[in-house]
């Protein structure tokens, strides 16, 4: 059962492959080559509407009656995942040979829709299937295999996206593969189960919960914001040479170095990241965490140094930072969701948080592209202060889960399991 599991995780890095490179690398460069006088308002524009589609997809999957035709049963399962999927490889695939606007914008816009539409179908159904040693793999192979994607993808993609043949046999061989192994999996819906059985709780999210999410989003938000902006900042901040790769490079140095957390934390450790035995996770490792992404963003807009390599150096600790966060935080999502008592929606929350810090993110980037422009403002500089603005937002947030988790220790010491 454990190897079904990490198999069919495999759809996980097929989504995360694909959002990461039209995410940081593919649209820039699109943007960089056909329309650089409007690459900042255009790219900011462009991704806000696939953010908006993102969300339609995670709003429409929230809804039971097209949940349940996805789900239910396994063949019918199987066959509409398949043509997801099949939808995912060729609108990606338009990505790579589309030079039209309009149909390039069609082609994303119908990715973001139908990529996240899925992802969140198959992680509600597979959370809400999985329980106890099987949830603990379920959680660390998906980790695994986002973060390898956002690992591979700007790396290769900054050094391939000028060979649209080879990476179109790619992305379709990862989307059979991803097929084959998601219907393999064996498990199904019992005849007598019923729809509201599988529902999403309307219960109202505890105030620790929502501080969770809140802490969630800025972080999410100020990651976009660097990834996403990256190769403009080292275009037009740092004055770099070829910055599509060099800005690939620190993208992917970021990912590897939150892979090799989320593996040395989550898969290798005997005792894995955590607060107490209550689900919360760690406020004092997310707090140094946050500290340390806050340190390397405050380099960046100081430009202390200009080499390439002191930046990498510093973005490697941003990778251990960002994948302890994003460890603790799924870890958090998915026991929260699948334990009895506590709130199964949240699971739905935190996939969709994502694309609402993208919201968030190109709603401010196109406002500071445009009052840039007008005022004749150093755009990278205000963007910078901008992420390091919500990193700081962050740790306050932080600080109150720590507060508001505060009486649980206290009792816990006082009367221990």
């Amino acid at each position: 059962m454990s190897t079904l599991i990490f198999k069919r995780n495999t759809i996980y890095f097929f989504t995360s492959f694909i959002w990461t490179a039209t995410l940081s690398i593919l649209p820039q460069a699109y943007f960089m080559s056909n329309y650089p006088e409007q690459k900042n308002t255009y790219l900011s524009l462009f991704l806000l509407l696939g953010t908006l589609a993102s969300i339609g997809g995670i709003l429409t999957s929230q809804k039971d009656k097209f949940y349940f035709s996805l789900i239910a049963p396994a063949r019918r399962r199987n066959f509409l995942t398949a043509c997801c999927i099949f939808t995912m490889a060729a609108s990606f695939s338009g990505l790579l040979g589309v030079k039209n606007l309009g149909l390039y914008f069609a082609c994303f816009v119908l990715l973001k829709f139908i990529s996240n539409f899925l992802y969140n179908c198959l992680d509600r159904f597979f959370v809400g299937k999985t329980a106890g040693e099987q949830l603990t793999i379920h959680v660390r192979s998906n980790l695994f295999f986002q973060l390898l994607g956002i690992m591979l993808a700007p790396l290769y993609f900054s050094c391939f996206a000028a060979y649209p043949s080879q990476n179109i046999i790619l992305i379709w061989t990862i989307a059979l593969l991803s097929m084959l192994f998601l219907s393999q999996d064996p498990q199904t819906i019992r005849p007598d189960f019923r729809a509201d059985e599988g529902s999403l709780a309307k219960s109202m999210l505890t105030f620790y919960d929502q501080l969770f999410v809140a802490y969630s989003a800025l972080i999410l938000t100020a990651v976009t914001m660097l990834i996403s902006m990256m190769i403009y900042i080292l275009s037009d901040y740092y004055q770099f040479s070829n910055p599509t790769a060099k800005g690939g490079t620190i993208i992917g140095v970021i990912s590897i170095f939150a892979v090799l957390t989320v593996l040395r934390f989550g898969f290798f450790s005997q005792q894995p990241i955590k607060l107490t035995n209550n689900p919360n996770f760690s406020a004092h490792s997310n707090g140094i965490a946050t500290l340390v992404l806050i340190l390397i963003t405050l380099l960046f807009y100081l430009k202390v140094s200009r080499s390439f390599a002191f930046l990498l150096g510093g973005c490697s600790l941003a990778g251990i930072s960002y994948g302890i966060f994003l460890f603790c935080t799924r870890n958090y999502a998915s026991n929260s969701s699948a334990n009895i008592g506590a709130n199964p929606g949240l699971i739905s929350i935190y996939n969709n948080l994502p694309n609402y810090a993208s919201l968030a993110c190109y709603l401010l980037t196109l406002s500071v592209s445009l009052s840039a422009k007008t005022y004749g403002l150093d755009f990278s500089k205000l963007m910078l202060k901008i992420i390091l603005g919500f990193f700081g937002l962050a740790l306050i947030t932080l600080f109150l889960m720590w507060i508001k988790d505060k009486p649980f220790r206290v009792i816990q010491q006082i009367d221990p399991p």
